[in-house]
C-alpha cells in the first residue's frame, strides 16, 4: 500500500503538509485490525476523524452501515468522493457538531489529540478506536506515581475505560514520522464529575509532585479565593497529605465533590 499511497500522490501533485501532521498508516493488516477492534458491523453508523486520501475510510465502508468522515484539508475530497458508502464533510472536527453516530474511529493528527479526545468522550457514542502518538497514549493509560500519570490521565480514565492495544512503528506511515503510534480503545462512562472538579485537577497537576495541601492553595486562583481554598485543605483530613502524584483519579474525584 505504500508504493500505491505513494503513487496516487504523485500522480495528483500533493504534497502532504507537516503542519497538518498528515502521516497516513498505510499498513493494510493494522488498518483492518482497527476494524475489528471496533467490532464494526452492518448496524453501526462510523464516524472517521481525518481520514485523509481514505486508506482506513476503505475497510469502514465495507464492514459499517454507514461512514461519515470529516476531513480537514480540501485536497483529500476527491480520493474520498471515490469510496462508496461514504458521506464527506470537509470542516474542522473541533469546530463542528458530529454528526449522528454510534462509533468514532480516527488516525488522529498528533497536535490535536488532547481536544479532539475530550470532545468524543462528551459525544454519545458506545466506544472511539483511536490511533494517537505513542508518548500521548502511555500517558493517558499511566498508573498513579509514574511519571506519566497526569491531567490528562485522570480526566480519561473518569470519562472511559481505556485499553491500550497495539503499538504502530513509525515505519508502518508515509510519511514516515519521527515517533512511533499507538492504537486505543476508549469506552465512554456514564458519569458526572462535579462542577469544580477540572478546575480542582488542573490546580493540582500544576503542582503534582507535592502535597495536596499546598498544590491546592498555591494553585488557589484555579478554583477560587486563596480563603475558600484554605478552608477547604482543613476539611480534607488525611487526604490533604497525600503527594497529589499518589492520588487515584478516583480519589481526586471525591476531593472535588467535597468543594
Amino acid at each position: 500500500m505504500r508504493a500505491e499511497v505513494k503513487r496516487i500522490l504523485n500522480q495528483a501533485g500533493i504534497n502532504l503538509s507537516k503542519r497538518l501532521d498528515q502521516h497516513f498508516l498505510v499498513d493494510e493488516r493494522i488498518l483492518q485490525r482497527e476494524v475489528e477492534y471496533a467490532n464494526i458491523t452492518k448496524d453501526d453508523n462510523v464516524l472517521e476523524i481525518g481520514p485523509g486520501i481514505g486508506t482506513l475510510t476503505r475497510f469502514l465502508a465495507k464492514a459499517a452501515k454507514k461512514v461519515v468522515v470529516i476531513e480537514k484539508d480540501r485536497k483529500f475530497e476527491s480520493f474520498l468522493f471515490q469510496i462508496p458508502n461514504t458521506e464527506i464533510i470537509i470542516a474542522d472536527a473541533l469546530k463542528i457538531d458530529f454528526p449522528p453516530c454510534n462509533k468514532i474511529l480516527g488516525n488522529l493528527p498528533y497536535s490535536i489529540s488532547s481536544d479532539i479526545t475530550f470532545k468524543i468522550l462528551s459525544a454519545p457514542i458506545e466506544i472511539a478506536v483511536l490511533c494517537y502518538q505513542k508518548e500521548f497514549a502511555e500517558r493517558m493509560t499511566a498508573q498513579p506515581g509514574t511519571k506519566d500519570y497526569s491531567r490528562l490521565t485522570v480526566n480519561c480514565t473518569l470519562r472511559a475505560d481505556i485499553e491500550l492495544l497495539e503499538t504502530v512503528s513509525k515505519t508502518k506511515y508515509f510519511p514516515q514520522p519521527k515517533v512511533d503510534s499507538a492504537i486505543v480503545r476508549l469506552t465512554p462512562k456514564q458519569i458526572t464529575l462535579p462542577p469544580k472538579f477540572d478546575a480542582i485537577v488542573r490546580a493540582l497537576f500544576q503542582h503534582k509532585n507535592q502535597k495536596v495541601r499546598n498544590a491546592l492553595v498555591k494553585s488557589a486562583h484555579e478554583i477560587g479565593t486563596k480563603k475558600d481554598v484554605e478552608k477547604f485543605v482543613e476539611k480534607l483530613g488525611a487526604a490533604a497529605q497525600k503527594r497529589v502524584i499518589s492520588l487515584t483519579p478516583e480519589e481526586i474525584a471525591v476531593i472535588a465533590e467535597k468543594w
